[in-house]
């Protein structure tokens, strides 16, 4: 008689856990008990799988620390997260292909697919080359695809659920790329991750030797519900609810989703704070955490752009945090490394360049470099740098492999060294197409040599985001051959930056340290007391309305993951959070971080109407009552406590020997900034500009009409070959200061200046027919001329240059012009009426006036014609304008030079109180719009 065979039951069995305490420690407890044996706690043939790794780390945290409490042999489970429990539960003989390697076969197989079907999909195909499109399109055909299959869906079965005749090519398309995708990946060896799962649910080889404990996994996918389903081997379920709720889940602790689109939630009004903008509720979120104060308390965040206005709020309120949500890899100064630096590799740009060796690691490498070099010495760190900035701002280059002017080649010889230390640096990149692989690896010894690992050892978010690098960088350095692909350098680098961006790195929290958590992490924590911020449309219950393949209709006909299944999640979620505490804020906010409106969640819908309704009234209109917390910057002044910097007095030395004609008028328009620029000699670069400012422009067409001043053309009286010599002349300058690598911006600025000049000529030629010659160009008259001007504190030198000196030799007339590039008279520019008086608001021509005598001027100085030559953009403008003020407005001028002079010798330097036009120190002044609007504030209160 044969024996009777004994086939092992699996084990299903569901623990509901009650919903008054937390989950984590109720499962923590229920374990023990229903695993260990004596003071033996073996838990080692579990698999305890939570929905993230946070709360993974929580409950195993929890039992450790109730197994030293206990004094019990411990040896944990495994802990996993719901996203890697599918590979826990089959097999496979081909190995998995990596998400990249799933990007790369769906863009081989859509590249080499027939256009005219490819047009169902997308009616404009990119080019073959380059490959970056390609992938890009491949991405979203991915995400798609895995997208079905969580919902055991195939194209296939969209394309039958169809209702117009395109969307059904559309799919009947995607479902035939998908069949030659699964064939591009056996052909290298691989198989998609969903397609092995698919075939495991199919072939019933899913099994596991652990026993799997699903932990407030309360929204599984279709597919791995169909996997745990078939599974050969025990699983229990821990549900954070009470018994009597078992109607409302699965076997597996899943919410049904129809029995929850109607629950109503335990919300009361306390639970509810309205505020304003980002920043009001990140002060909210401060004030709710004081009134709650639990052992610990955390603050759960809906949306990233939260956590930095509540990370400051709190810091400010003498509270540490710690940002369990982590940092993305694009935040850490890594991630800026790779971006700088794909950014400058793929355009070689001096833009580029200054904004790459900006970053610390790379700053401290050049300046190292050029102190071994002898370029500099130890404390002149910072002149590099200024003089890319200048090369920048005066000279505009584009390329960094493009020929710079002979006057940016004399000038800013450290920056040409920056250039070509950069260029060496990144040398590496610049050999020919490899496989992706290959540079990855070499990328990853670039980012050894590149980091600082002193800087990286002492900063742990640095350190932290390396390790991310080289984690993805060798797998990626492992890719499969037969799906490598040859690219440039640029774009390997490119494309790596583009991988690391997303990542997240996570640090560990200082004891009593605040914690800000995701929402998808709150109604799993254990805090004493939450804070959430953010409980607003369309931040939570998430929609998926917006998909261009899959809206939100399709997704309820195929009954994917739709609106409906969020919302039950969520109202769950929300459950959860306030039943087992008593302790809880939701936060609603007015307006998100772009501006726009944000309605209240419709969450709080999930209440009586009455309720409901009085809630979202009081949200949008009332205020809360929470008693203000006080912040570390409290106890200073209400403005700024930044102070004005003060200037040191001189100890009797005089501090301004001279005055240039120009420094005269930033005296009137600000003593305290005529100190900054004509004594402290700070001044403003703008390293950004893609095209002339006035005043450069102004130097531009100056200089050529200087140069023709001192040229044998500057007697001719042919208008037409005055406008070419002009044009000669203004290209000789262009090529000296700009060269031909310039932006179009630039080149179409000397063609402007081409123009002005065509209009010159016709004046130029009037003027000499008119029996006027130019007697010099760019004279000057300095103190060593005596130049200077006396009063009872002393005497200051004067410092001019006169942009021409016209002489009229039949009449023995001279006249001082001054090259201007606008169309205003003299008048215009040095008297402004001020109550209805004119005063005196630039001092150029009364200087000139006086300095007539250091110029070899045969002529009394008060006979001689002051004036400009304006250089307009209108032609009806240009032309020769003279001054024609009074003899009693010039004694007046004169007075006011004195005056300017003994109140410089006084340093009498006070901040004028008016506003400053066009004002490069508001900064330092904080005259900005902040500034104004900290004064209405304090005129207001």
């Amino acid at each position: 008689m044969p024996r009777k065979q004994l086939v092992k039951q699996n084990l299903r069995e569901t623990i509901f856990l009650g919903w008054d305490k937390p989950i984590l420690p109720l499962a923590a407890d229920s374990l023990i008990k229903k695993y260990s044996v004596d003071q033996q706690w073996d838990l080692s043939s579990l698999l305890c799988v939570l929905p993230t790794a946070r709360s993974s780390n929580r409950l195993g945290t929890l039992l450790s620390d109730l197994a030293a409490s206990s004094k019990a042999g411990y040896q944990p489970p495994t802990f996993i997260t719901v996203g890697e429990l599918p590979e826990q539960l089959y097999g496979s003989d081909q190995p998995a292909a990596i998400e990249f390697e799933q990007t790369l076969a769906w863009a081989a197989v859509m590249r080499d697919a027939d256009p005219e079907g490819m047009a169902a999909l997308l009616p404009n195909l990119p080019p073959r080359e380059p490959m970056a499109p390609w992938l890009e399109l491949a991405g979203t055909v991915r995400r798609l695809h895995e997208d079905l299959a969580s919902s055991n869906l195939t194209f296939e079965e969209v394309a039958q659920k169809t209702e117009t005749e395109s969307e059904t090519r559309r799919w009947r398309m995607l479902a035939e790329l998908s069949n030659r995708y699964a064939g591009e990946l056996a052909r290298v060896g691989l198989i998609d991750p969903d397609f092995a799962r698919a075939e495991a649910i199919e072939q019933n080889r899913c099994k596991c030797d652990q026993t799997v404990v699903l932990i407030g996994t309360s929204d599984i996918s279709d597919m791995l519900l169909k996997m745990l389903g078939g599974l050969n081997g025990d699983i229990v379920a821990m549900v954070a609810a009470p018994k009597s709720e078992a109607a409302r889940f699965d076997q597996f602790g899943c919410v049904k989703t129809s029995a929850w689109i109607d629950h109503e939630l335990p919300l009361r009004d306390e639970n509810l704070l309205p505020a304003g903008d980002v920043s009001d509720q990140a002060i909210a979120a401060v004030e709710s955490v004081t009134q709650l104060d639990g052992k610990r308390a955390v603050v759960g965040v809906t949306d990233q752009t939260h956590v930095g206005p509540v990370e400051m709020e709190l810091r400010g309120a003498g509270r540490s945090t710690f940002r369990a949500i982590g940092w993305t890899v694009a935040s850490t100064s890594i991630g800026r490394l790779f971006d700088l630096t794909a950014t400058h590799v793929q355009s070689d740009t001096w833009q580029s360049l200054a904004a790459l060796v900006r970053h610390s690691h790379v700053s401290r490498a050049i300046t190292a470099s050029l102190q071994a070099g002898e370029s500099l010495q130890v404390d002149e760190s910072s002149t590099w740098l200024r003089e890319v900035d200048q090369l920048l701002a005066n000279h505009y280059p584009r390329k960094i492999s493009g020929t710079l002017p002979p006057q940016a080649i004399k000038n800013y010889p450290l920056a040409i060294q920056v250039g070509q230390w950069v260029q060496d640096w990144l040398s590496v990149f610049d050999s020919k197409d490899q496989p992706l692989s290959r540079w990855c690896k070499v990328i990853s010894e670039w980012l050894g040599a590149a980091v600082d690992q002193t800087d990286a050892s002492a900063n742990p978010r640095t350190s932290m985001a390396i390790n991310a690098a080289n984690k993805i960088l060798t797998r990626f350095a492992s890719l499969n051959d037969g799906l490598d692909f040859s690219v440039s350098g640029g774009l390997a680098i490119e494309m790596m930056a583009g991988r690391l961006a997303d990542l997240r790195v996570v640090g560990t929290p200082e004891t009593d340290a605040i914690e800000i958590v995701g929402w998808l992490d709150l109604s799993l924590d254990d805090a004493d007391s939450l804070s959430v911020i953010g409980l607003n449309h369309p931040f939570v219950p998430s929609a998926t309305t917006s998909d261009p393949f899959l809206p939100g209709s399709i997704r309820s006909s195929l009954r994917m993951a739709d609106n409906q299944r969020r919302y039950a999640r969520d109202v769950y979620a929300m459950h959860l959070m306030l039943s087992v505490r008593e302790k809880v804020h939701f936060i609603v906010g007015k307006i998100g971080a772009d501006g726009s409106p944000t309605p209240p969640s419709r969450l709080i819908a999930a209440s009586p109407k009455p309720d409901s309704a009085r809630r979202v009234r009081f949200l949008l209109e009332g205020s809360r009552s929470l008693p203000p917390v006080s912040h570390a910057w409290d106890a200073g002044p209400k403005k700024t406590s930044i102070a004005i910097p003060q200037f040191p007095a001189s100890d009797g030395e005089q501090i301004v020997k001279r005055m240039s004609v120009t420094a005269f008028k930033d005296y009137l328009t600000c003593p305290y900034r005529f100190y900054l620029r004509h004594v402290l000699r700070i001044k403003p670069i703008d390293d950004e500009g893609r095209e002339l400012a006035a005043n450069q422009f102004g130097d531009l067409v100056h200089g050529a009409l200087e140069t023709f001043g001192q040229s044998g053309d500057k007697d001719e009286t042919s208008a037409s070959k005055i406008e070419a010599a002009l044009i000669e002349h203004l290209h000789d300058y262009a090529d000296n200061h700009f060269g031909g690598d310039v932006s179009a911006a630039v080149l179409l600025q000397v063609t402007q200046a081409e123009r002005r000049l065509a209009t010159v000529a016709l004046r130029q030629a009037e003027r000499i027919a008119e029996g006027w010659t130019i007697h010099a160009t760019e004279a000057s008259v300095d103190e060593k001329s005596g130049a200077a001007v006396t009063v009872d504190e002393g005497s200051v030198g004067l410092r001019g240059r006169f942009d021409r000196i016209d002489f009229h030799a039949e009449t023995n007339r001279w006249a001082i012009l001054d090259y201007k590039t606008h169309g205003h008279p003299p008048e215009k520019k040095h008297l402004k009426k001020v109550d209805g008086v004119p005063t005196w608001v630039d001092l150029q021509l009364p200087l000139y006036r006086m300095m007539v005598p250091y110029l070899g001027i045969d002529a009394p100085p008060h006979e001689v014609e002051l004036g400009y030559f304006n250089v307009s953009d209108k032609d009806d403008e240009t032309k020769i304008n003279l001054a024609t003020f009074s003899e009693e407005q010039m004694i007046e001028a004169e007075e006011k030079i004195r005056d300017c002079v003994s109140r410089v010798l006084r340093e009498e330097f006070e901040p004028t109180d008016k506003r400053v036009e066009f004002d490069d120190y508001a900064m330092i002044l904080q005259e900005g719009i902040a500034g104004r609007i900290l004064d209405a504030v304090g005129a207001s209160e």
